[in-house]
């Protein structure tokens, strides 16, 4: 999901939508499947809130879910999914969701986004919309007065990277070695399974590391989830084994890389965290 990770070509918005496909439109990128971060502008006297998730494209349906993000909101951690279409001139995505956070008539949000996607840096992409929430009659009340907001699509985690770490001290020096990193994101390929109720989108992966004292050169097996700008994966592991976690950020560049090695774990490195960078391959 680094900046570099691909090389966006930019083609004209009007072809990706008589065609269905996702290419870049000139000055921007055309609204593309993927993973979302919406930042929302504080409402006076709160605090600004975010929604990180994933939208599905095909022509002009749209289809997601996001998960809800403020501290000082009770409906913090609420996922909520959302539909809607792209206009016909191929400038605002409209979207909509069904009522959550209470069954009987829960709060709906509606959320704008305006088309296309500009480039603010080298192939980061960004627009800027609106969002509101109308608080249900019953339920948890998550109204969020309409706010204007900063959409990015974050480029995709799926591939292979490399990098270097240091790791705890083992013996009388600091282990430090090199990581690869393989993963895929299950981005979905139709409307109808467009992404989870959480907002998420599911990934798996393995890692491998070649380390200053130790090693484990034969790859583990990983699974878990993108989440906004985060990547977070757990070793595949039966009890009473623990899990390595391993973890990434796209809010920095180059993106940040984390594993944990804890005490009872299957390999043999010392237990510990190991921290550094990652790039794509």
């Amino acid at each position: 999901m680094n900046t570099a990770l691909r090389s966006l070509l930019l083609l004209p918005l009007a072809a990706l939508i008589a065609c269905g496909s996702s290419a870049p439109a000139v000055g921007g990128i055309a609204p593309t499947s993927g993973d979302y971060f919406l930042s929302v502008a504080p409402v006076s006297g709160s605090a600004a809130s975010s929604f990180s998730g994933n939208l599905y494209i095909s022509g002009t349906s749209v289809s997601g879910s996001f998960l809800y993000n403020n501290g000082n909101s009770s409906c913090s951690g609420q996922s909520f999914p959302v539909t809607g279409t792209i206009n016909s001139t191929s400038t605002l995505m409209s979207l909509s969701s069904s009522a959550f956070a209470g069954s009987l008539s829960g709060n709906t949000a509606t959320i704008t986004l305006q088309l296309p996607l500009i480039a603010y840096t080298s192939n980061n992409y960004s627009t800027t919309g609106t969002a509101q929430i109308a608080a249900g009659a019953s339920g948890t009340n998550c109204a969020l007065a309409s706010s204007t907001l900063t959409a990015q699509y974050l480029q995709p985690f799926t591939g292979s990277w490399i990098g270097s770490v240091t790791g705890p001290v083992s013996g009388t020096s600091t282990v430090t070695g090199s990581v690869t990193l393989i993963v895929s994101e299950a981005i979905p390929q139709t409307l109808a399974t467009s992404t989870s109720a959480a907002g998420l989108i599911p990934a798996t992966g393995s890692l491998a590391f070649n380390g200053s004292s130790c090693s484990f050169l034969t790859a583990i097996a990983l699974s878990g989830q993108v989440s906004g700008y985060t990547l977070q994966l757990n070793q595949v592991v039966s009890a009473p084994q623990s899990p390595v976690i391993v973890s990434a950020s796209e809010t920095t560049s180059p993106v940040t890389f984390n594993f944990l090695i804890p005490s009872s774990a299957s390999v043999t490195c010392p237990a510990g965290s190991y921290s550094g960078t990652i790039a794509p391959q």
